[in-house]
């Protein structure tokens, strides 16, 4: 139950806050005020972890205006060796939970701040985003095409790595997540049905 709205005990308009806005889309038969919204923008390479993060994400979120925290995912992984053939991907690198302790770090100071006034939203990139850090797109696409169930060994080790960084999310208290399929459009993969599988 998310502050008494399952069970209908919405507050009116006047006295919502944004996060109470943003529920009462869900729960509520009547009209909103307004339609909420958020805008989005990566910060600049200083501003990606720690305290520096969390008070950026903060200054955007009250200097817009917006409706919601969303979190940048902006976690950098270490050099790899780049996938060169389909056999490859059975030895994409798995990241344990305490891989994404920097993040959840920044997760649960945004929440700690913000909670009370907005819904706090994490960023989320697909595995097949996630993949693209191994190989270049043509490359996986290539590599879809010549052995897809060799490629699908690494795409399941990236949904896990996916897996990890929600599961320390949602520890550390966050409302939900915004998820980017970028990079894995149906468009890509014309003529075969990797895209469905």
């Amino acid at each position: 139950m998310l502050n008494g709205y399952l069970y209908g005990q919405v507050r009116p308009y006047k006295d919502m806050n944004k996060r109470d806005t943003v529920l009462s889309q869900i729960n509520s038969t009547t009209p909103p005020a307004y339609v909420p919204a958020a805008f989005f923008m990566h910060f600049d390479r200083p501003y990606h972890h720690g305290q520096a993060a969390i008070d950026k994400h903060l200054e955007f979120f009250r200097s817009t205006g917006m409706d919601f925290v969303k979190i940048q995912y902006e976690q950098s992984l270490p050099p790899l060796p780049p996938i060169r053939q389909p056999e490859d991907w059975a030895h994409a690198p798995l990241y344990p939970e305490a891989f994404f302790e920097a993040s959840v770090r920044v997760v649960e100071g945004l929440v700690q701040a913000a909670k009370d006034e907005a819904l706090v939203i994490m960023t989320l990139y697909s595995p097949f985003m996630w993949a693209r850090h191994l190989a270049e797109d043509v490359v996986l696409a290539d590599h879809l095409k010549e052995n897809p169930e060799a490629v699908k060994k690494g795409l399941e080790i990236m949904t896990e790595n996916v897996l990890n960084l929600v599961r320390g999310c949602r520890r550390a208290g966050i409302d939900g997540f915004y998820t980017s399929s970028q990079g894995g459009e149906a468009f890509r993969f014309t003529g075969t049905d990797s895209f469905r599988k």
